[in-house]
C-alpha cells in the first residue's frame, strides 16, 4: 500500500468516526461518584495547571454578542470538552461533569456518555499557543442556541511528544518523517473539525448575587492583570445540551476562515500546514482570551 493510499485509509477511518483515530477509544468506565470539582463552590474553581498555558480567542459575525449568555454556553461547552479530553468532565469547567450527565445527546450518542471526555492520555501533555474557534449559523430562541463552530489544530502545540500521538492531535515540537503524517510537500498538515452545539434551557438559573465592590481572587498562575481564561462559576444551571458533534471537515467556510486565521500557514494538497517541519513555536503564540470570563469571587 503507498503512502497516499494509506494516509486515505486512514482519513477515512476519522472521517467515519473522528474520534478513533487515537486513544479516546477507551473501554467503558463508570463515572466517579465523588466530583470534588462539582461538590466545592464553583467560584473556589483553579483550571488544573497540567492542561498548560494555552488560550482561546473566539471570532463570529459582528452582530453576534460573544459575551451573551446563552452563546456563552456554547463557548463553555465547546472550551470545557477540550479540558476535559485532558483531565475528565469532572475536571474540567465547573458543572460541566453535570451537564454532560444529564445531556440528551453527546457526540458518541447517549448510551456512550459514560466514557465521553475520558482522558486521552494517563497524564496530560501541556499545551502552548492559542486555540482560534469560530461562531456561525446561530439559530436563537428564547428557550434554545445552536450553533456550528469551526475548529483547528493550527495554533496550539505541545511541548513534548505524546506516546501515540495521532494525527487529529496537536502538533509536537518534533520533525516529522512518516510520509503518512505530511503533505506532498514534506509540511506537516493541520486538521479542521466543525462541531454542531445545541444547547436547550431547562429551568431558569438559580440567582447568585456578587456582593457589590468585591475583589475578585486570582486563581491562575498567569499576571492577575491578565484577562481570565476560564469561568470559575456553573454556567450550565439551567441549561440542558441536547446535541453536540465534532467531525473532520472541508468546510470552505472553515477553509477560508483558517487561511485568514492563520496567514503564516501554507496550503498544501491536504490543507492548510505549518511552514516547517518540526514547527516552529514563534508562529503560535499564546495569546490573551478573547472574550475573557468574568469570575465569581471566591468567598
Amino acid at each position: 500500500m503507498s503512502a497516499n493510499r494509506g494516509y486515505a485509509a486512514l482519513a477515512l477511518a476519522c472521517l467515519t468516526l473522528i474520534l478513533g483515530c487515537s486513544p479516546r477509544d477507551m473501554p467503558e468506565v463508570e463515572p466517579s461518584s465523588v466530583n470534588p470539582t462539582e461538590s466545592a463552590s464553583p467560584s473556589d474553581y483553579v483550571l488544573p495547571a497540567s492542561v498548560g498555558s494555552y488560550t482561546t480567542v473566539w471570532e463570529s459575525d459582528p452582530q453576534t454578542d460573544l459575551q451573551s449568555a446563552p452563546v456563552a454556553i456554547v463557548r463553555a461547552t465547546v472550551e470545557a470538552k477540550a479540558v476535559a479530553e485532558m483531565v475528565g468532565r469532572y475536571d474540567t469547567y465547573p458543572g460541566y461533569g453535570r451537564f454532560l450527565d444529564e445531556a440528551t445527546q453527546t457526540s458518541r450518542g447517549r448510551e456512550r456518555v459514560d466514557v465521553e471526555d475520558t482522558p486521552i492520555y494517563e497524564k496530560p501533555i501541556a499545551l502552548n499557543g492559542t486555540r482560534h474557534y469560530r461562531m456561525f449559523d446561530i439559530t436563537q430562541t428564547d428557550t434554545m442556541i445552536a450553533a456550528s463552530i469551526c475548529d483547528i489544530t493550527f495554533g496550539i502545540y505541545q511541548q513534548e511528544p505524546a506516546p501515540l500521538r495521532g494525527i487529529w492531535d496537536p502538533a509536537d515540537l518534533q520533525k516529522v518523517t512518516d510520509p503518512n503524517r505530511l503533505d506532498n510537500d514534506g509540511h506537516i498538515p493541520a486538521y479542521s473539525h466543525l462541531w454542531r452545539v445545541e444547547v436547550k434551557r431547562s429551568h431558569a438559573p438559580e440567582e447568585s448575587p456578587t456582593p457589590p465592590d468585591a475583589t475578585p481572587t486570582p486563581t491562575t498562575d498567569l499576571d492577575s492583570t491578565a484577562p481570565e481564561r476560564y469561568p470559575n462559576q456553573d454556567l450550565f444551571e439551567g441549561w440542558t445540551l441536547e446535541r453536540y458533534s465534532i467531525t473532520a471537515t472541508a468546510e470552505r467556510s472553515c477553509d477560508a476562515w483558517a487561511l485568514a486565521a492563520y496567514p503564516v500557514g501554507v496550503v498544501g494538497n491536504k490543507g492548510i500546514a505549518y511552514p516547517t517541519n518540526p514547527v516552529d513555536p514563534t508562529y503560535l503564540p499564546t495569546l490573551p482570551p478573547y472574550p475573557d470570563w468574568t469570575h465569581v469571587p471566591a468567598v
